[in-house]
């Protein structure tokens, strides 16, 4: 009898030791971006990366989601999600000549870990296999989440590097009050070189409030939360974001002969003066869109009793919010070279319609560049 009691206990041992196994997670097929690469309907604009993974003791917390291959919710921790999330990430990035680097980031432990970060891949040419093995090389360390150090060192690995870097940091956001002045030094010293990215795992407003501050260091990046990005398309549009941006525009047209016409009447006031137009995601004045500025700027110089509306208007993509936002960056800066011109501030006003009031209405970017605009209307 005691022998059968042994063997059981063992039997229920064992059983224990595989439910305290990680969970394997099917991979979400990852949607193809180089056709848009081969087609140069979008282009490299990134030469380097680094991701940086949270693997504090919080990521050890149990997390529950959905996922697109099974019926019920996933019951994993927060790193298995976080490690889910970052292959889709890797999986997603189309063939490009790249160099890389995997961070990650936790308290110390005595003797097992004596680091606060630690760089589990490169920096080294990128190789899409290679990285997905590092991603889940790590483990979950002391409760400490100094993002700061990460970010610190990070600087170090990319600062040598030629062209443009970006970081996208993967982290719940919390207990990591010194990350935003990293955040910033790291700007400062790599200026128009580095943009910074963040995929927020949970979704705690206080780790979003965080997490917005060192992406807001960066100036060029963006704060994702990873229910937005656990999809192929949403992940795609994060890492086109990341990685990809519009051609750059085709150099002007000469300009044509200048014919003298005959004395004519006066032209009926416009409705509209010149648009500018401008380039994906920005909304700084081109050149040809500062000379159609000086030319909207003398037809009001001309007519003093006119005044003008700035109207800011985007392409189809990106949410409501964030084009309406960019639209109105965009009517700020067109009526802000007004002004500089010499223009009354009185006489100028803005508004922005982000993507409601498109000219055209194709999904490509010769239909896009022609949306991406601001009028000037006349009053």
């Amino acid at each position: 009898m005691r022998k059968k009691w042994f063997v059981l206990a063992i039997a229920a041992l064992g059983l224990l030791m595989l439910g305290g196994c990680a969970t394997v997670i099917k991979p979400i097929p990852a949607q193809d971006l180089n056709p848009k690469v081969k087609s140069g309907a979008l282009v490299q604009k990134a030469d380097n990366f680094q991701m940086i993974l949270d693997t504090s003791a919080s990521m050890d917390d149990p997390y529950q989601w959905k996922h697109f291959a099974y019926t019920s919710p996933m019951k994993t921790t927060m790193l298995e999600y976080e490690q889910h999330i970052a292959r889709l990430f890797n999986d997603t990035i189309p063939n490009l000549k790249l160099t890389a680097g995997l961070r990650d980031f936790a308290g110390r432990r005595w003797l097992s870990r004596p680091f606060d970060t630690k760089l589990w891949y490169g920096m080294a040419p990128y190789s899409k296999e290679a990285l997905g093995k590092a991603i889940y090389a790590v483990n979950t360390a002391g409760v400490e989440s100094p993002l700061d150090k990460a970010l610190d060192a990070a600087t170090l690995d990319l600062k040598p590097l030629a062209g443009k870097s970006a970081v996208i940091i993967f982290s719940d956001g919390l207990e990591m009050p010194k990350a935003p002045a990293s955040a910033q030094a790291m700007k400062a010293a790599m200026k128009e070189n580095i943009c910074i990215y963040a995929v927020q795992i949970g979704k705690d407003p206080e780790g979003t409030a965080l997490l917005s501050q060192v992406v807001k260091a960066g100036e060029c990046g963006v704060l994702v939360n990873a229910k937005d990005v656990e999809t192929a398309e949403g992940m795609a549009a994060f890492v086109e974001r990341v990685f990809l941006g519009p051609p750059p525009p085709p150099p002007p047209a000469a300009p044509a002969p200048v014919v003298v016409p005959p004395a004519a009447p006066a032209p009926a006031v416009p409705e509209k003066l010149e648009a500018i137009y401008f380039d994906f995601d920005k909304y700084v004045i081109k050149p040809e869109g500062r000379e159609a500025m000086k030319r909207n700027a003398e037809w009001l110089q001309q007519h003093p009793d006119k005044k003008v509306v700035v109207e800011g208007n985007c392409d189809e993509r990106g949410t409501n919010e964030y084009n309406m936002a960019l639209g109105q960056r965009r009517a700020d800066a067109g009526a802000k070279y007004l002004t500089d011109l010499g223009i009354a501030r009185d006489r100028v006003s803005t508004v922005s319609y982000g993507e409601e009031r498109p000219i055209c209405r194709e999904s490509n970017e010769a239909c896009w560049s022609k949306n991406r605009r601001a009028d000037f209307v006349v009053k």
